[in-house]
């Protein structure tokens, strides 16, 4: 899988974010031992995504490898399997968690709830940052609040999602 980092934020949005970032591991490292892996994962993100200047871009479906013809049949397969994974996974991690949780001491709860929890978000993120297969933006409504949001067509140039 391809991924690219899409420059769509100004500069300061990203020295912000990346600041911030750095604060969260700070304040981790400052804080209890126990929140110190959780803090520094989710301040490490923060500011990857702040120095990058965006967020990642997930390709649908290798260029290199596919013919011209087959990118939108094969790169909308890939995006509707990543929906059913993303999907799907709640109901996984739901027992797992149960099962796991209330036996880990108080200690290490937030770091084996984080850890627990990352295939979960890395299953969610990589369906909802994928590429569109036609236009190659963010095939979902990205970082823009609108009242309704349409999750099986493309945000930009509104292919849909069984349309091939």
């Amino acid at each position: 899988m391809h991924v690219t980092w899409e420059r769509t934020w100004s500069r300061w949005p990203g020295v912000a974010c990346a600041l911030f970032g750095l604060a969260n591991i700070i304040g981790a490292l400052a804080g209890p031992a126990e929140l110190w892996f959780p803090g520094i994962v989710i301040g490490s993100v923060r500011a990857a995504i702040g120095l990058k200047g965006g967020l990642p871009l997930f390709e649908s479906v290798p260029r290199a490898v596919v013919p011209g013809t087959e990118w939108i049949p094969r790169g909308l397969r890939s995006i509707r399997r990543r929906r059913i994974a993303a999907s799907l996974s709640p109901l996984i991690w739901l027992p797992i968690a149960a099962i796991i949780l209330p036996r880990v001491p108080e200690t290490l709860l937030a770091t084996i709830f984080l850890l627990t929890a990352l295939p979960f978000v890395a299953v969610c993120a990589i369906w909802g940052l994928s590429g569109c297969p036609r236009c190659g933006g963010y095939f979902n409504p990205v970082l823009r609040p609108r009242f309704s949001l349409s999750m099986s067509r493309c945000d930009k140039c509104d292919l849909g999602i069984h349309d091939a």
